[in-house]
């Protein structure tokens, strides 16, 4: 690519700012707001000062992160320099969301390239859950995978509308799509099927992907709640969260935005989060959803549950040496339940038997003994009777 290119910001047809890229050492600056610049993705403010780092921003946020175990090898076979030039090798289309963008005197129109409407070729999704990655090179690039952020790896297969395929943070290790689709049935039992994304187990290889469904249609966006939160909040909402005064602040604050839902949401996801030990619930994959045609949000449904009971990296280090003193580290890290807050929608009733669901899924890998999973089912056991007593109050 030549060393400085011009291009147009596009909400589906609607131009909102031009800018210039520098790909050698990646740099895109602002040139001019357009028309539709009241359309800019949500966040990007109107000073023209700011823009510059919000585009930045926005372009991580798009792109395949660094920290992907695949991330050298995907590079290498497609000759990349970076993420950013895999990035502008097609024109950024998401399923998140409908901002793409094109080289300035392109003849595009969104309907006829956008994914919501149209399939695309996934035969790079396809080589990567193959681990074929010489065959990235013959490959086209103008495909939602490339604008899928997040440290795992992650493809789009179209089977009967678009499917995300999670093959885990670790190389070699799927344990955690086993603890995704573990988590995401507790969570239907629950909150409810609507309340959940559905994740199951694919074979792939000799391992497994999680795969789900897309949760946003061909009107709406999904908005971190990063990008719509004031960031003084970050620091109340820990995982850890064993300050129970800086818990209850941060409750309060929640209940004041007008998000239906939102208070209760972050009461639910302490009880998932608890009974799971899930470690990886922070505000980058809790959003909102919006239509842009009415303008109206709601809450998308909990998603991106990777590592619960004990299957991450750490998890699995600390499940494999847990003893009497470990119980007592889970329940101090993960049992942050407000005594005063509504429980009246838990029903104990909905989780019985779900041991045999902790048992059959984590016995399709061999990292786990059957002594292992029985370790895990204790935890479960003094986790849930934590929240019975919580919830009785």
């Amino acid at each position: 690519m030549k060393s400085a290119e011009k291009y147009i910001l596009m909400f589906k047809n609607h131009e909102v700012l031009s800018f210039s890229v520098t790909f050698n050492a990646f740099k895109a600056t602002f040139l001019e707001k357009l028309k539709y610049f009241n359309e800019a993705p949500y966040g990007m403010n109107d000073k023209d000062a700011d823009l510059n780092l919000l585009l930045l921003r926005f372009f991580n946020l798009r792109s395949i992160a660094p920290q992907r175990w695949d991330y050298d090898q995907i590079l290498k076979a497609t000759g990349c320099k970076s993420e950013y030039d895999l990035l502008f090798r097609g024109h950024g289309l998401s399923l998140s969301d409908h901002y793409w963008f094109k080289k300035e005197g392109e003849n595009l129109k969104y309907e006829d390239i956008n994914f919501f409407t149209n399939k695309w070729d996934d035969s790079f999704a396809k080589a990567v859950l193959k681990r074929d990655y010489d065959a990235l090179k013959d490959c086209d690039l103008n495909i939602p995978d490339v604008a899928t952020a997040g440290w795992g790896v992650k493809c789009w297969i179209y089977d009967n509308g678009p499917k995300l395929y999670k093959l885990g943070i670790v190389k070699d290790a799927y344990e955690d799509c086993l603890g995704e689709v573990l988590a995401s049935k507790l969570a239907q039992r629950l909150l409810g099927k609507e309340e959940v994304v559905n994740y199951e187990l694919a074979k792939v290889g000799d391992g497994f992907a999680s795969i789900c469904p897309l949760i946003t249609g061909i009107d709406e966006e999904l908005i971190p709640l990063q990008h719509v939160l004031p960031p003084e909040l970050y620091g109340l909402y820990s995982l850890r969260n064993t300050n129970k005064n800086k818990n209850k602040e941060f409750l309060n604050k929640i209940s004041e935005f007008d998000i239906p839902g939102l208070y209760e949401r972050f009461i639910k996801l302490s009880v998932l989060r608890t009974l799971g030990f899930i470690s990886d619930i922070h505000f980058g994959n809790i959003s909102i959803i919006r239509n842009k045609k009415t303008g109206t949000i709601r809450l998308a449904p909990i998603y991106d549950l990777a590592g619960a009971f004990g299957s991450s990296k750490t998890g699995k280090e600390y499940v494999s040496k847990i003893d009497k003193g470990g119980y007592f580290i889970i329940y101090f890290l993960f049992s942050n339940l407000e005594p005063d807050c509504d429980y009246s929608w838990y029903d104990p009733k909905r989780l019985e038997g779900f041991e045999k669901d902790i048992k059959n899924i984590l016995s399709k890998s061999s990292f786990y003994t059957p002594e292992m999973i029985e370790k895990i089912i204790a935890v479960y056991h003094q986790q849930k009777d934590y929240l019975d007593s919580v919830a009785k109050h």
